[in-house]
């Protein structure tokens, strides 16, 4: 048995600065530390879910905590960590400020970025090729650590590690990505397990201290979880996340995309859970949400591209529901 295929479950019922270093700090360490992940001199995208701006309450976006703690470890393992998104409406730096993480980049010298820049590249992905845009910036850096938010997705039923990479692909590319898959969910799920491939992340930590239930990937319910996830195979991350929601696999678009074309381990007798075990940590009252139609219509796409840029520019976001 390899790291590779290695998920762990680490306990962790709050937000407080030491209860989140002590998890993060454990989760690396089922893996050999941080220092297996990232090396020294090395630039690291920490890439969480920065949707649109909100309060920490309300369980949009990881938390910042969350990204903090982990810009930090970098740091101390010798390495220079970037945090960036390519949020779906409004700014990186904007959602940064409502939740004071500005002034913790500022006071660790590190930098905001928005994942801009985007470049066109091609993969074969389970014997299918794929022409993909993702950001210049998220493909030069030296290592990728993904840091998801463990929310329900009315179009995919959940996001966690596969999905988070979308937020790679720049601005309202993803938008346009909607339209062109003209309601076909098989060939939007097979694009994101691509999508994942090219970006190809060093780690992932599923922030699940405080999820969200009942809709998504914004206006739904928290839901308290208790646990931070970690691994290298995503695949494998998502795939003990489902069984940690009650979720048959076959229910999941991304997981059967990904046993379509053959990536990532989802055999749980293959893959090695580390930590809390998994049948005393599961949710079994998780509120999923019905799945929506993946398509965007032309009209949806023209909407969502002057409120992104109304929300990035003078707006400011809706309080949630």
């Amino acid at each position: 048995m390899t790291n590779l295929t290695k998920v762990s479950l680490v306990k962790c019922t709050n937000y407080s600065k030491e209860d989140i270093r002590n998890a993060i700090n454990k989760t690396f360490s089922y893996f050999g530390g941080i220092e297996t992940v990232v090396k020294k001199g090395s630039k690291v995208l920490l890439k969480p879910n920065f949707l649109k701006e909100s309060e920490t309450e309300d369980c949009v976006i990881t938390h910042p905590v969350v990204v903090e703690t982990v810009a930090e470890m970098v740091i101390e393992a010798g390495a220079t960590p970037v945090i960036g998104d390519s949020p779906g409406f409004g700014s990186v730096r904007k959602i940064a400020r409502r939740v004071g993480l500005d002034k913790v980049a500022e006071k660790l010298g590190i930098d905001l970025i928005e994942l801009d820049k985007p470049r066109k590249a091609s993969i074969n992905c389970g014997g299918k090729e794929f022409s993909l845009t993702v950001s210049g910036k998220a493909l030069d850096v030296d290592a990728i650590i993904n840091l998801p938010k463990l929310k329900a997705h009315v179009q995919v039923l959940f996001t966690a590690g596969v999905k988070n990479l979308y937020g790679c692909v720049s601005g309202k590319q993803k938008a346009w990505r909607h339209f062109k898959a003209k309601n076909d969910l098989e060939w939007y799920a097979d694009m994101l397990i691509a999508n994942y491939q090219l970006v190809k992340p060093s780690f992932t930590i599923v922030d699940s201290v405080m999820a969200m239930e009942k809709t998504g990937p914004s206006g739904g319910l928290p839901k308290n979880v208790s646990l931070v996830v970690g691994g290298i195979d995503v695949i494998a991350v998502d795939r003990v996340v489902a069984e940690l929601l009650s979720v048959r696999p076959e229910e999941v678009p991304i997981l059967r995309a990904a046993k379509r074309l053959g990536i990532g381990e989802q055999n749980l007798s293959e893959i090695e859970i580390v930590g809390e075990d998994l049948p005393f940590v599961k949710v079994h009252d998780f509120i999923l949400p019905n799945l929506s139609p993946i398509g965007f219509d032309f009209i949806r796409v023209i909407k969502s591209l002057i409120r992104h840029f109304w929300l990035k520019t003078v707006g400011k976001a809706e309080p949630q529901i």
